[in-house]
């Protein structure tokens, strides 16, 4: 077997990432999803020539983007120094280098994984390769980096493992440069920005962001939009996003796909949310390893323009204007008027929860194999007619659901009505009768439940 072979297949055994975060959102397939019908040049100078665009000028910039390093999977001077080599020569170089998250793998090797000692020492080991190639990357163009879900885990709030090789380096960023505002903000092992950075996060836009003009943000989950896994990202943009008008951006890594997805925020803006491919060439995706350009002249974003590392027909270009079909962004149960009661996990769930063989991931639980929930149904005063779960396969296999009275007999699901992230179906008899409804799940992600009418 071929090493490249060899170490993507260990890195999706072991990572569990290709299930987890591919089902996550639709997945990126390639750089159509990014345009319809994407303009090549052979030479970086020729890709700015045909986005009219001068980097020499004064008011003009660039930053470049790249994610997924995964540091672990491969050899070490196959993922940043290929990239150094790249940037080295450009004329003029970024103003700044973004690294999306990701930097290593076995900090968790995949959603809910709290690291054994052995996993410990190779996550340290791992940050200690990318180390010198980070220091010399830093010599090229200040390097902002963040973190990822496989760079730290559930319950890590010291990021110790990181900070044990990376000493004091930010992990979340806010300034501007030439009226651009940039926020990056560590998405962590579940993408919940928690109550500090995310008063900070919202903080920084209101600081930052000039009516009407250009804002760019970056978590290393591109999961705006999401109500299941990593749906604290959804929240984020929310608030963050409220009251911001303008152009507004969040870059991603994680699916190690390109994309856009558009995203209207209820009596906001629209926010478009970019994923990256990722940086390390053995990964799974199709265009990596690869890193973006974006350019900006008097504080606008004029194109973007991407580059497959070792790609012999040169750059794709990408314009400012994404045409993907806009879809509202709402929060869990928003919009829906049959919501009696309703719960989230990791927001009040505890007294309900039964038996649990699963992964924990702070606000959501995935790779469920069994998750029991036992409900009163005078929390909806005996009112309830049918029950809604917020929920997702989290493999291969088909959602398992099935529902008692006593949590004895179960009876499975049968035709459960599912739209988007939401499985609804009927409350038995039996449970009306009982006044209890318990609720097995398996094979699923899984982050709210409602009594509904």
């Amino acid at each position: 077997m071929k090493p490249s072979s060899y170490n993507r297949r260990r890195f999706l055994h072991q990572s569990g990432l290709y299930l987890g975060a591919a089902a996550l959102v639709p997945v990126h397939r390639s750089l159509a999803a990014v345009t319809n019908e994407p303009r090549r040049a052979a030479t970086l100078a020729d890709a700015y020539r045909l986005l009219n665009f001068d980097p020499h000028a004064g008011d003009s910039f660039t930053s470049l983007w790249m994610a997924d390093t995964h540091y672990g999977i491969g050899k070490p001077e196959d993922i940043l120094p290929p990239m150094i080599a790249e940037i080295a020569p450009m004329n003029p170089r970024p103003a700044f280098i973004g690294i999306v998250g990701d930097l290593i793998l076995s900090a968790s090797r995949s959603f809910g994984i709290v690291p054994g000692e052995n996993d410990r020492k190779l996550a340290v080991e791992e940050f200690l390769a990318m180390k010198p190639h980070y220091d010399e990357l830093a010599q090229l163009a200040p390097v902002k980096l963040t973190l990822g879900n496989h760079d730290t885990y559930p319950g890590e709030d010291d990021l110790g493992l990181f900070r044990s090789v990376f000493g004091d380096t930010p992990v979340s960023h806010a300034f501007e440069l030439k009226g651009v505002p940039f926020i990056i903000a560590n998405g962590g092992s579940c993408g919940l920005l928690g109550d500090t950075q995310q008063a900070w996060f919202c903080e920084q836009v209101k600081k930052l962001h000039n009516p009407g003009g250009t804002l760019v943000a970056a978590i290393h989950q591109p999961s705006v939009g999401s109500i299941v896994r990593e749906r604290g990202i959804t929240q984020a943009a929310r608030q963050a996003f409220a009251e911001a008008r303008g152009d507004l951006w969040m870059i991603g890594g994680h699916v190690h796909e390109n994309g856009d997805r558009r995203f209207s925020i209820p009596q906001g803006d629209t926010l478009i949310n970019a994923s990256i491919t990722a940086a390390n060439p053995v990964v799974w995706g199709k265009e990596q390893p690869g890193f973006w350009l974006w350019c900006f002249s008097a504080g606008r974003l004029v194109g973007r323009i991407f580059r497959r590392v070792g790609d012999a027909a040169g750059y794709t270009l990408a314009p400012p204007e994404v045409t993907a079909q806009t879809k509202p962004l709402y929060l869990p149960f928003e919009n829906r008027d049959d919501v009696l009661w309703k719960v989230l996990v990791g927001e009040g769930d505890e007294p309900y929860r039964r038996t649990t063989n699963a992964k924990w991931c702070l606000n959501y639980w995935t790779y469920v194999k069994q998750l029991d929930y036992e409900f009163p149904l005078s929390l909806a005063k005996g009112k309830a007619k049918r029950c809604l779960v917020i929920m997702d396969p989290s493999s291969e296999k088909p959602i398992g659901l099935a529902v008692s009275g006593n949590a004895s007999d179960w009876q499975p699901v049968t035709n459960p009505e599912r739209d988007g992230s939401y499985t609804a179906f009927t409350i038995p008899q039996s449970c009306l009768e009982s006044g209890v409804l318990s609720l097995r799940m398996t094979d699923c992600s899984v982050s709210g439940f409602a009594l509904t009418v």
